[in-house]
């Protein structure tokens, strides 16, 4: 299970957005992130989501896309 702070990956082409839906881009390399919280109000049109901070800026991005990096021996 990832939690808050948690460093995660994100592939390449994948569709990023705001907070209010709005389309920011699409990931033109993969990209490391830090994991911010879960969307889980599931009236909310962003459910099924994470919010990360990646890019220098808070954006959504569907949990089908998240994977959590490796931990550091």
């Amino acid at each position: 299970m990832m939690q808050q702070g948690d460093l995660v990956h994100i592939p390449q082409n994948v569709m990023l957005f705001d907070r209010q839906n709005s389309y920011l881009g699409t990931t033109d390399k993969p990209v490391v992130a830090v994991l911010i919280e879960e969307i889980s109000d599931r009236a909310s049109f962003q459910a099924g989501s994470y919010i990360v901070f990646a890019q220098g800026r808070e954006v959504s991005v569907e949990k089908r896309y998240i994977y959590l990096m490796e931990r550091a021996c």
